[in-house]
């Protein structure tokens, strides 16, 4: 049963209080991303002009054939370096470094209880600047960015109208859509899901000291509506795209919002070491299997 989006957000909240480490791992991992999809159209190392024609390939210009190979080969080679990223440690992309998943997170905040003015307004300006910068990051890689400048009245019309369509599109897609489009629609990320998924990092659920006090935060937390505690555990159907029965494991965006919750109820009860953990497994943990049962693994 999906859980109650309303108590994400309540939790949400109250962790927004205090600072955490993966706050700015995340934005340095979601900086480097866009820097990425920025920085190679606009050096010219690939880039198809649609405008213009000043098609570009290793910084030189080229005609349109071979700019469009090195533009395909460009996003092939970034497409290989998420997968070999998620042979070693799953979705840990989709979780850290893809602009959507913080275009989802940036429209959470618009949806907090007793969300402050300022804080709405701030919410606001922030998701839309996400979004514009991910639409012009995209856009750069097939039209040279003078178009919205200098282009002509017919180019530039349709440039900027382009724009700004897509990125009231990647608004509304992170105010509504949100983590269902990650749960059953994204492509890319359903396909790392069942193609080499990593089996030793990710969430871990180590109760060796009976540490864990049953709040369920980290279910409650979940984007994706999974039981961190459990993951070894077979999902049944998400509709769209998704693959029923494989294990929450594969499904695990490993976002690490689960860890933070149980790392700030923990801490707040004082009831030992935190049980739930992201990153490489090492020693006995809890393991759920798809009957039910516990076993404990080295």
């Amino acid at each position: 049963m999906a859980s109650d989006p309303r108590r994400r957000l309540k939790i949400l909240r109250a962790l927004r209080r205090t600072d955490h480490r993966y706050v700015w791992l995340r934005a340095t991992a979601q900086t480097v991303s866009l820097a990425i999809l920025l920085v190679v159209p606009l050096s010219g190392f690939a880039r198809v002009d649609l405008w213009g024609g000043e098609h570009r390939l290793f910084f030189q210009p080229v005609s349109f054939r071979p700019a469009l190979a090195g533009v395909l080969a460009a996003i092939s080679a970034l497409y290989v370096v998420t997968f070999l990223s998620n042979v070693v440690a799953g979705r840990l992309f989709c979780g850290w470094g893809c602009p959507v998943g913080q275009l989802n997170r940036m429209a959470e905040i618009l949806d907090t209880p007793r969300l402050e003015r300022r804080s709405w307004i701030t919410g606001h300006l922030r998701g839309a600047s996400i979004g514009l910068l991910f639409v012009v990051s995209m856009m750069l890689w097939w039209v040279d960015p003078r178009v919205f400048v200098a282009g002509s009245l017919e180019a530039a019309s349709i440039a900027w109208g382009l724009l700004l369509l897509l990125t009231g599109w990647s608004f509304a897609h992170g105010r509504w859509w949100r983590w269902r489009f990650c749960m059953s629609a994204c492509p890319i990320g359903l396909y790392y899901s069942f193609v080499s998924p990593a089996s030793w990092f990710g969430v871990n659920f180590r109760n060796q000291q009976q540490s864990c006090i049953e709040c369920n935060a980290c279910d409650n937390i979940c984007p994706v509506d999974l039981k961190p505690r459990e993951l070894s555990r077979a999902v049944p159907a998400r509709g769209g795209l998704s693959i029923a029965d494989a294990p929450g494991r594969n499904h695990c965006l490993e976002c690490g919002d689960c860890v933070r919750a149980c790392e700030w109820m923990v801490g707040l009860k004082g009831e030992g070491p935190v049980p739930l953990l992201l990153g490489y497994y090492s020693g006995p943990q809890r393991i759920v299997d798809q009957i039910g049962l516990e076993r404990r693994v080295t």
